[in-house]
């Protein structure tokens, strides 16, 4: 399965870059592995967790694409939620070949 994603790059990184992020309504996230450096990127909150529910995330391949036009293929490695709620905090995906 294949689902869409569109995430703009960010340029910081910590808890408080973090913070602002999901005040604004975005996820804070990563991309790494392959054959790029890894990829600090944001995505709308909202979407996203609408998205997760409706795929199966550990058989779905991601189609990122970002706000410079280019695209990456991705699989989630790990999904940070909130301990006692519902809110997504950080993802993590892992660069895949598209081909597979």
């Amino acid at each position: 399965m294949q689902a869409k994603l569109k995430v703009s790059t960010r340029s910081g990184s910590g808890k408080g870059v973090a913070r602002k992020l999901r005040r604004d309504g975005r996820l804070p996230g990563i991309v790494y592995g392959g054959s790029g450096g890894s990829d600090l990127i944001s995505m709308g909150a909202r979407e996203t967790h609408v998205l997760l529910q409706s795929v199966g995330v550990d058989d779905t391949v991601f189609e990122l694409s970002f706000d410079d036009e280019r695209t990456e293929y991705a699989r989630v490695q790990e999904v940070q939620t909130h301990p006692y709620g519902p809110e997504l905090l950080h993802i993590d995906f892992m660069r895949v070949d598209p081909g597979t």
